[in-house]
């Protein structure tokens, strides 16, 4: 998990890079079609056919989520720290314990709810409504988190058929698709360094899910869960070293409190 969350921060720190330099759907695209094509390397590998989806729906709900996310991800990276981007769309356990509830109806007691309460105003710490520190941007990782919440729900069905790899491949092509369609409005050439850059990108990309279904595969997941939160710490030394950008004690309070109730909820619901 911490190998993970070490490739997920490369994955975010590339693609805050290459922000500046392309359009966002130009940006997804190319990661996806790289990251597609490693998938069907693998699954040709394990002599496994690529294409053979067990469930259109939940492959196609999923990956209408994981697009809507991605797109609110990379977007928001060109307005806000990387800290403060990857920090608020941590609140996605958060969202899935609400939505849990309310759409699977699982049982989640008040323990869990205050480990929401609390979630939610460390959000709010973070993006500190009505303040000058406010930026309209913020609402884009709030939406990561909300859509990650769903996809993962989706997850939580789709994995116990699908292989994890052709479920990668799903949504590496909704990628491709979603990205092609906003070559018209302009995307920009790309240079044999950038290739690279893009590349490196979408490779750590699939060793961080690699490392993400291990982890789970052989650890139960409230001994793994938490590890997750790592990224965070990751995000802010990265943001640190390669843009100088130093998060206001605030920011350090709204993390400490996400983190707190997304290790509790996690832990909760490992006691189920």
């Amino acid at each position: 998990m911490l190998l993970a969350g070490i490739f997920l921060t490369l994955n975010d720190g590339i693609t805050k890079w290459l922000v500046p330099h392309f359009p966002v759907g130009q940006i997804l695209c190319i990661q996806a079609l790289i990251i597609g094509a490693i998938s069907i390397c693998i699954l040709k590998f394990e002599g496994k056919s690529p294409f053979a989806f067990v469930e259109y729906r939940g492959h196609i709900l999923r990956s209408i989520m994981y697009l809507i996310g991605s797109f609110a991800f990379v977007t928001a990276l060109r307005y806000l720290p990387l800290a403060e981007v990857v920090a608020i769309a941590f609140a996605g356990p958060i969202f899935m314990t609400l939505f849990g509830k309310i759409f699977l109806k699982e049982n989640v007691g008040v323990h869990r709810i205050l480990a929401v309460v609390c979630g939610f105003f460390g959000v709010l710490i973070i993006i500190r409504p009505g303040s000058s520190a406010m930026h309209w941007a913020m609402i884009l990782p709030l939406i990561v988190a909300v859509s990650d919440a769903f996809r993962d729900i989706v997850t939580r069905s789709l994995t116990t058929i699908e292989s994890s790899y052709r479920i990668i491949l799903s949504t590496a092509m909704m990628l491709v698709l979603a990205g092609a369609l906003t070559m018209p409005f302009g995307w920009e050439p790309v240079g044999v360094n950038h290739i690279a850059w893009f590349s490196f990108s979408a490779c750590s990309f699939v060793l961080a899910h690699y490392f993400l279904i291990e982890a789970f595969r052989y650890a139960q997941v409230g001994v793994v869960a938490p590890f997750k939160y790592i990224q965070l710490i990751w995000g802010v030394i990265a943001g640190i070293v390669f843009w100088g950008e130093i998060p206001a004690t605030l920011v350090y309070c709204g993390i400490a409190t996400i983190i707190g109730s997304g290790i509790y909820i996690i832990w909760r619901e490992s006691k189920q």
